[in-house]
């Protein structure tokens, strides 16, 4: 972070050196514990809960507790009841610490889904009232916003493949000589998977946006009004990808967009009309979008008819909606899925 000690300022007036020092090894440990490898819905509902922290007077129990416990370690005093916006500052200090952390090419990584995740969660989110919270707020956001457009774009680099590797038969032993084996070639066959995937994604979603036409509305996408067309083209868009989108997919989802006016989450659920039920429909599983709303204001709110988000009432341009649409749709497809090799 910029600066934790200003950042404390949020909580109390006149931090002292131990209550800075406390606050920043609690953060520490927990991004060592957050960037462990726990699954896509992990990352998310993790997500979920620091962007709850960041923006509400008061954030998640489970979060509380466990930041807390932390926190405890070098401070035996804290209470996170007592300071519930440390919470939100030591929550702050993991994800800047796993924000710092190498990006690999495959893209997904626990920090990688989190940021991208925590991306969609703040962005939604209206601008805080308090100046220190929401400076802060500002600050994760810029930062894992440009955590995950990195990652989308480092992971469809194409892998060099080399040739296989030596490879030695010993006699009367079949399990040495298939182990030998796997490892002359293993590397290379890996490579060759991970560049097919990407390929197949990108040829895949060419076909998509050569079509130009909705097969959830089964019509063209030029005779769907602007605001819904971002939307469901973003939504179609997603279940061709086998990473989370970059900016080139979000260039090609709007693409079509002739006009861009602009409304809040209210009036595109009222734009959907009867069309939102067909778009609902085109998840096989909304329930993961329905269980972190905060992550998926967008795709719960299409899903349920309820808008009742933090950020609701914000009036956007359409393509921001068909931006959000892509983002939201690329992560719950990355749930369901998983990272795809062919």
């Amino acid at each position: 972070m910029k600066s934790l000690a200003l950042h404390m300022r949020i909580s109390t007036l006149s931090p002292t050196d131990d209550e800075v020092d406390s606050r920043r090894e609690a953060g520490t440990a927990l991004a060592s514990a957050w960037s462990k490898p726990k699954g896509v819905g992990a990352a998310i509902e993790r997500a979920q809960q620091v962007a709850a922290a960041l923006w509400c007077d008061l954030p998640p129990s489970a979060l509380a507790a466990e930041i807390e416990t932390a926190v405890q370690v070098h401070s035996s005093s804290f209470l996170a009841s007592d300071r519930p916006f440390e919470v939100g500052i030591c929550a702050a200090v993991a994800v800047s610490g796993m924000l710092d952390s190498k990006i690999t090419v495959e893209g997904f990584s626990q920090t990688d889904v989190l940021a991208t995740a925590l991306w969609s969660a703040l962005s939604f989110q209206p601008p805080l009232q308090d100046a220190k919270r929401e400076a802060m707020r500002v600050e994760i956001l810029e930062g894992v916003q440009a955590r995950a457009m990195e990652a989308s774009e480092l992971s469809r680099t194409r892998t060099m493949v080399d040739d296989f590797g030596s490879f030695a038969v010993v006699d009367g032993d079949e399990a040495k000589t298939t182990a030998n084996f796997k490892k002359a070639t293993g590397d290379t066959i890996k490579a060759l998977r991970r560049n097919a995937a990407l390929d197949r994604e990108e040829i895949d979603f060419l076909w998509w946006t050569l079509i130009a036409r909705s097969r959830v509305l089964k019509k063209p996408l030029q005779s769907i009004d602007a605001p819904v067309r971002a939307v469901v083209a973003g939504i179609e868009a997603a279940q061709h990808l086998r990473r989370l989108p970059c900016e080139v997919h979000r260039e090609l989802v709007l693409r079509s967009l002739d006009a861009n006016p602009s409304l809040n989450l209210n009036g595109l659920i009222a734009a959907l009309g009867e069309s939102r039920e067909k778009v609902a429909a085109a998840f096989s599983d909304t329930s993961d979008a329905t269980a972190r709303p905060v992550v998926f204001p967008l795709l719960n709110a299409i899903d349920t008819g309820v808008v009742d988000a933090d950020g609701a009432s914000v009036e956007r341009p359409s393509e921001e909606w068909g931006a959000r649409a892509l983002l939201e749709a690329g992560l719950l497809r990355l749930m369901a899925t998983g990272p795809t090799l062919l």
